[in-house]
């Protein structure tokens, strides 16, 4: 998932510098990527105080990445909705993180939801087939925990049988499928 959070911290600053935004942003980018949090913090949240609404949305996408390395997840989710609340794009990553983070917090009913939103944009025509394979599968194997979670074992057991048929080479999903079998 590091890989990942770098590589869309990298996407963020892209898209700023080619609209001559802050250098905060970069600066938070570069911090990020490199692992020195406490700096990537104080250029984000510089960055999320602009007035440029596009500027403030990557400041507090950054934000939400940066919280996510450090493991603060009430931080990163909430950076994550001023970012959507700002104009960030919605997008199948962000859902994500925004589920990941929920789930380490326990709330796995919202942590669903935020999960089964990027699935379903994943699924516009706008987003088909743009997220990464390997994300998609995390996000439907996250959904079966979430609803084993929530002791819903029909769902669990419903979306481990439609993973199992998706992604028959994971040897994860079949202890899951047995787990299941006795509920």
């Amino acid at each position: 998932m590091k890989k990942k959070v770098t590589v869309l911290a990298a996407a963020a600053c892209a898209a700023c510098l080619v609209a001559g935004c802050a250098s905060a942003v970069k600066d938070g980018t570069d911090a990020l990527a490199d692992g020195r949090y406490e700096e990537a913090e104080t250029s984000f949240q510089e960055a999320a105080e602009s007035t440029d609404k596009e500027v403030s949305a990557d400041g507090w996408r950054g934000l939400g990445m940066t919280y996510y390395e450090m493991e603060k997840y009430e931080e990163a989710l909430s950076a994550f909705q001023s970012a959507l609340d700002h104009g960030a794009d919605q997008t199948v990553e962000l859902y994500n993180l925004m589920g990941v983070c929920t789930m380490q917090t326990g709330e796995y009913g919202q942590a669903l939801e935020y999960i089964q939103a990027g699935l379903a944009l994943n699924e516009t025509d706008a987003e088909k087939g743009k997220a990464d394979d390997s994300l998609i599968q995390e996000m439907r194997y996250n959904e079966i925990i979430c609803y084993e979670q929530q002791a819903d074992w029909e769902n669990a057991k419903q979306k481990a049988a439609e993973y199992a048929e998706a992604y028959p080479g994971d040897e994860a999903i079949q202890k899951e499928v047995e787990f299941l079998e006795t509920r």
